[in-house]
C-alpha cells in the first residue's frame, strides 16, 4: 500500500494502553495527515511503500506534547515579574498598561516558537490579540485550541488594595465576549480541526453572575468547552467570598458550570472536597506547576484530582511567571514539586507525567479522540528526541528502559530534533520550515525594548524588582 510517510527504526512510545506503549524498533505509517498503522519496523516495511521514509535510528519517537494552558503573549515581557508576591498586581500590573496588540503578538510568536522547538504540537492558547495569533498558528502549521479573556474588570488591578473588590464594567464584558465569539465563528474547526476555539471567562471573580450565565448558555448551545481559571489563589477566594459569600467552586456549581465542558485551570486554592466534586461532575484540570511554584510558592492539587479519577493536563501558563513555555520543564517540575509536597519519591513517576503531557492532556482539553497517542485514526502529531544528546545518554533498554526518566528529569528541550503536525514536518534540526525565525526574534526584541522604555519610574516602583535594582541585586 502506498502512503505519504513511513517512520522506521524508532524507539517508539505510543502512549497506548495504561502506560507508555513501548515498541522496540517501531514504525509509524502516515497518510493524509493521519496514522494508518503502528507496529514493528519489519512488519510495516513489508506492508507500506512511502513517498517519504524517515529513519528514526537513535531517536525516541512519541506523540507531540499538549500545552493545555498558556498565555503566549506574555512572552514580550519574559522575566520581569518573578520573585514577587501579588504577581498580578505588583508583578505584571505596572507593565500591562504599556502593552499594545502589536507587541503582544510579537511576544506570542516568540513563545510559540519556543514551545514548538521543545516538542509542543498542541497549544491551548488563552491570549490576546487572539485573531492575529490564530493567523500565526495557521501559518506555522501547529495545532491550536484558542480562547481569549472574557471579563468585566478593567485594567486597574495594580491600583487596588488587597481587600478591594474588583469593579465590573458591563461594556468590557460585551466587548470581550464578542471577540471570543468572533474567534469561534472564524476559526473553530479550521483545517480539519487543526485550529479550534473554546470560551474563556477569565475566572468567576472577573465576571458578573449575568455574564457568567450568558457564557454558559452559549457554550451549551454551540457545544464548546469552557477554559477558565478556577480557585487559582487565595486572592480569588477572597473576592468570591466578599462578593457572594461563597467559594468559587460552590458558586460555579450553583450556576451550572460543573460538567464535562469545564477545563478548570490551577485549582490551587481548592479543597479536597471541591476537587472530588469537580471530578464527580466530569470537569478536567490543568496544572501549571512552574508558574504557580514561582508566583505562589504552592503546589496545586493535581495528585488529589488524579486520585479521584479525573483527567489532568499540564500547562506552561506564561513566561512572565513561569519564565518558559516548555512541556519538558512542566513534566519535571510537576513530578518534583509533588514528591517534595508529599515527601514521597514514588509520587507522580516519570511515565505518569509524560502521559499528562500527551494522552491525558489531550483528554483534559477535549481532544483525546484526535491526538495524544500514536494509534490508528489519530492525527500524526509526532515528536523525535535525539537519543545521542548528552542529556539522554546512555540509552539503557535492559533490564529496564531509561528513556522516559531521562526525558523527564534530564532533558532540557533542545533534544527535540523533529516535530510533525498532521504528518507535516514543521521543525527539523534547529530550523523552522514554515516561518522566519530571525524576523520573529528581531521583532520581539524591538517591541520589548520599545515597551519597557515607556515604563515610568512611578509605576516601576510598584514592583519588587525596583528594590532589587536599587540595591544592585539584578
Amino acid at each position: 500500500m502506498k502512503i505519504d510517510t513511513l517512520i522506521v527504526h524508532a524507539d517508539l512510545f505510543t502512549m497506548q494502553g495504561k502506560g507508555v506503549g513501548y515498541i522496540d524498533n517501531g514504525a509509524v505509517a502516515i497518510d493524509a495527515g493521519k496514522i494508518v498503522a503502528v507496529g514493528p519496523t519489519d512488519q510495516l516495511q513489508k506492508e507500506y511503500t512511502a513517498e517519504e521514509r524517515i529513519d528514526a535510528t537513535n531517536k525516541m519517537v512519541l506523540p507531540g506534547f499538549v500545552d493545555a494552558h498558556l498565555h503566549s503573549y506574555w512572552g514580550i515581557l519574559r522575566g520581569v515579574a518573578q520573585d514577587t508576591s501579588m504577581w498580578m498586581h505588583k508583578g505584571v500590573g505596572p507593565f500591562r498598561r504599556y502593552l499594545t496588540d502589536e507587541n503582544r503578538l510579537a511576544g506570542s510568536k516568540m513563545n510559540i516558537l519556543e514551545g514548538l522547538a521543545a516538542g509542543t504540537t498542541t497549544f491551548c492558547d488563552y491570549s490576546t490579540p487572539i485573531l492575529d495569533i490564530a493567523q500565526f498558528y495557521k501559518q506555522l502549521g501547529a495545532r491550536a485550541r484558542l480562547t481569549c479573556f472574557i471579563k468585566e474588570v478593567p485594567d486597574v488591578l495594580d491600583t487596588l488594595q488587597e481587600d478591594d473588590l474588583y469593579p465590573f464594567e458591563p461594556a468590557i464584558g460585551e466587548k470581550t465576549l464578542h471577540e471570543n465569539l468572533e474567534l469561534v465563528d472564524r476559526w473553530h474547526g479550521y483545517d480539519d480541526n487543526r485550529i479550534t476555539a473554546t470560551l474563556g471567562p477569565q475566572g468567576p471573580d472577573f465576571l458578573s453572575v449575568d455574564l457568567m450565565k450568558k457564557v454558559k448558555n452559549i457554550a451549551n448551545e454551540k457545544q464548546l468547552k469552557i477554559h477558565m481559571h478556577v480557585a487559582q489563589a487565595a486572592r480569588e477566594t477572597k473576592q468570591m467570598v466578599g462578593r457572594y459569600n461563597k467559594r468559587s467552586i460552590a458558586f460555579l456549581d450553583e450556576i451550572g458550570y460543573l460538567d464535562d465542558s469545564l477545563i478548570a485551570v490551577h485549582l490551587t486554592d481548592a479543597t479536597k472536597e471541591e476537587v472530588e466534586l469537580l471530578v464527580e461532575r466530569e470537569a478536567s484540570m490543568v496544572v501549571c506547576s512552574g508558574a504557580i511554584g514561582i508566583i505562589r510558592g504552592e503546589v496545586p492539587p493535581a495528585c488529589s484530582f488524579l486520585e479521584a479519577g479525573g483527567n489532568v493536563g499540564l500547562g506552561s501558563d506564561q513566561s512572565t511567571g513561569n519564565n518558559c513555555n516548555q512541556m519538558i520543564n512542566e513534566m519535571k517540575l510537576t513530578a518534583l514539586f509533588n514528591k517534595i509536597k508529599y515527601k514521597n519519591p514514588e509520587v507522580l513517576p516519570a511515565w505518569k507525567v509524560l502521559r499528562m503531557a500527551t494522552v491525558e492532556g489531550a483528554k483534559a482539553v477535549g481532544l483525546g479522540d484526535e491526538i495524544g497517542s500514536l494509534e490508528v485514526g489519530k492525527k500524526a502529531d509526532i515528536v523525535f528526541v535525539d537519543l545521542t544528546a548528552k542529556t539522554m545518554q546512555p540509552v539503557i533498554k535492559s533490564p529496564m528502559r531509561n528513556h522516559v526518566p531521562n526525558l523527564v528529569y534530564s532533558a532540557r528541550g533542545h533534544e527535540v530534533c523533529r516535530v510533525l503536525v498532521n504528518g507535516q514536518t514543521l521543525y527539523e534540526n534547529g530550523k523552522y520550515l514554515t516561518v522566519n525565525e530571525e524576523d520573529i526574534v528581531d521583532q520581539c526584541q524591538r517591541f520589548a525594548t520599545e515597551t519597557t522604555e515607556k515604563v515610568t519610574k512611578e509605576h516601576f516602583r510598584i514592583t519588587n524588582a525596583y528594590e532589587f535594582m536599587k540595591q544592585g541585586q539584578l
